[in-house]
């Protein structure tokens, strides 16, 4: 049953209680006035945006061939409170393709390259999704000091695909790895996988795994198969949450992969904490 609007507004005109509630509205969506920018990184430009003031400045960063899009439901409600940045990688979105095979190295020095030609001052809070967890990590683990904390959302981890080798087989994980080289971005994932797991831990700087609750799996994937690997992504969910000292997982229970699509307003509420511990 859904409750009249005049129930709660009894002197006031269904009219007017729909113009009120738009007011409110616009009121609340009036602070997100992102801005966007190509910046110089050293002989190619990446697009990033920004929005909202404060410190520290939170930055995204998007999974496997996906550009920006993806934040603009966090971004909005994030700039409430602080500095938020999403950015495109190179050769995604509106950034500039770069010389060489992207990796997860390269992304981290891209980054830091950026966040210095933006003017972002550090410690930053990073956010990472799937791949782009993978970027952040290694950024975490490499500029220590430019890092407040770290927001993995269903991250890759670098032992994924050792255990998926070990539930698959030789066949279909060849398979895998083929599909996986011919990424539309083209990003060397093993050596990105490799790169990060010699990049050690984050000791004890402030860490979040925000684990989705409805794994997104092939249903063409046997249902014991399929299983097993559900349950191997778990186990390597809570081995990122070990790479930190303070270490702690969220469960977005409503999610599958994409979090901060399904549960913009979970990812929210933990970069706030985050950011609230930082200023403290």
């Amino acid at each position: 049953m859904v409750d009249h609007p005049n129930r709660f507004f009894p002197r006031l005109k269904t009219s007017s209680v729909v113009g009120l509630l738009l007011l409110l509205l616009a009121a609340a969506c009036g602070g997100y006035n992102p801005e966007s920018r190509l910046v110089d990184v050293g002989g190619h430009r990446l697009n990033i945006r920004c929005a909202g003031d404060g410190a520290p400045a939170v930055v995204l960063d998007s999974g496997l061939a996906s550009d920006n899009h993806d934040w603009v439901p966090v971004e909005k409600r994030v700039s409430g409170f602080t500095r938020v940045c999403s950015y495109d990688r190179a050769g995604l979105g509106k950034s500039d393709a770069a010389n060489g095979g992207p990796t997860s190295q390269a992304a981290s020095d891209e980054l830091h390259s950026l966040l210095s030609a933006a003017g972002i001052a550090g410690p930053v809070v990073l956010v990472g999704h799937s791949y782009g967890g993978l970027n952040v990590l290694l950024y975490a683990s490499q500029h220590n000091e430019n890092t407040a904390g770290v927001i993995l959302i269903d991250s890759l981890q670098p032992d994924n695909l050792v255990l998926a080798a070990e539930i698959l087989g030789e066949q279909a994980m060849t398979a895998l790895m083929r599909g996986l080289q011919q990424n539309p971005e083209g990003v060397d994932v093993a050596a990105s996988f490799d790169q990060v797991r010699a990049a050690g831990n984050l000791r004890d700087l402030p860490l979040t795994v925000i684990t989705a609750g409805r794994p997104n799996l092939p249903p063409f994937i046997d249902r014991k198969i399929s299983e097993r690997l559900a349950g191997s992504w778990l186990e390597s969910q809570r081995e990122l949450v070990g790479l930190s000292s303070a270490g702690v997982q969220v469960i977005a229970e409503e999610s599958g992969h994409c979090v901060q699509c399904d549960q913009p307003e979970l990812v929210t509420d933990v970069i706030r904490r985050m950011v609230e511990a930082a200023r403290n």
